[in-house]
């Protein structure tokens, strides 16, 4: 854990991850993070020391997926609420509750997560990924659950009506242009009253994704269609963890990525009417949500 963690720890009573909001700086001072964290990243080592085995050339995301400046408050908060959840799930017809990881990648995460005896579904759109995640899953140890991986292929999820017991998603739906649908996807494939984890981030811009009014249109259908499972908790913008605060921020983008980005600008100021397509940076924030599907 890195000497900013240890420095800036605080016993904060009222600050927990069992809540509905934007991830906060004291999120990662409190007890349940710091026990959470080191669990994390002992599941993570031992995925990445048999990573060779099984991760193909084509895999273009980070392997540390952990130590990024949104997973380190996203990874703790989905696993805090899935070991909620699961303490008093019971399964249905004898089997294993099921969870659907949706926009997997490949990662150490739903490995971690089939230790709460769940069977876990990956799913991804990339092809690399369903064939990577088949091949960790006979090298990775993991269960007493277990772990499949499967494509999503025009926007429909691989499930019966009303099938899944639990599904979590991080920091992807900002990343679908119509999200609706696959709110509706989800929707479909959860059991009544089953729970959806949901982490997004926010362009604190506001002309990115998912900038202001994206985020209107989700929490509209989020809160007309699902309830609730933790309290919703307002944050002082002082205290938000956005993309350059907190432990691991984003690296600022390189001297060459700069001279690029400041060539092809000058090139089309010359054109008329022309719009630069690359603005400056955004600055991120980041949103969780923790919900039951509502049961009429």
């Amino acid at each position: 854990m890195s000497n900013w963690l240890a420095r800036e720890r605080l016993d904060v009573e009222r600050v927990t991850l069992n809540r509905i909001g934007l991830a906060t700086l004291s999120d990662l001072k409190t007890e349940e993070w710091g026990e959470l964290f080191p669990r994390l990243e002992r599941a993570q080592e031992g995925f990445l020391r048999r990573d060779q085995a099984f991760r193909s050339a084509e895999y273009t995301w980070p392997r540390d997926a952990l130590h990024n400046w949104s997973r380190v408050w996203e990874y703790p908060y989905t696993l805090f609420h899935l070991e909620r959840w699961r303490r008093s799930a019971t399964p249905r017809d004898g089997r294993r509750p099921n969870v659907v990881d949706l926009g997997s990648g490949v990662t150490f995460f739903p490995f971690l997560v089939t230790g709460l005896d769940v069977d876990v579904t990956c799913l991804d759109v990339d092809p690399v990924c369903e064939r990577d995640l088949a091949e960790a899953a006979t090298v990775v140890p993991h269960g007493p659950g277990s772990l499949v991986a499967k494509l999503s292929l025009d926007g429909r999820l691989p499930f019966d009506d009303c099938s899944v017991d639990a599904l979590y998603c991080i920091s992807v739906l900002e990343h679908i242009p119509d999200f609706t649908l696959t709110l509706e996807e989800i929707r479909r494939v959860l059991v009544p009253d089953g729970l959806l984890i949901l982490t997004i981030d926010l362009d604190l811009r506001g002309d990115q994704e998912l900038g202001v009014d994206a985020r209107s249109r989700l929490r509209q259908y989020l809160f007309r269609h699902f309830a609730s499972a933790a309290p919703e908790t307002s944050v002082h913008p002082g205290d938000i963890l956005h993309s350059l605060s907190g432990p691991y921020p984003m690296p600022p983008p390189t001297f060459r990525q700069r001279v690029i980005t400041w060539t092809i600008d000058q090139l089309l100021k010359r054109l008329p009417q022309a719009k630069v397509p690359y603005p400056p940076p955004a600055r991120l924030a980041c949103e969780g949500y923790v919900m039951r599907k509502s049961k009429q």
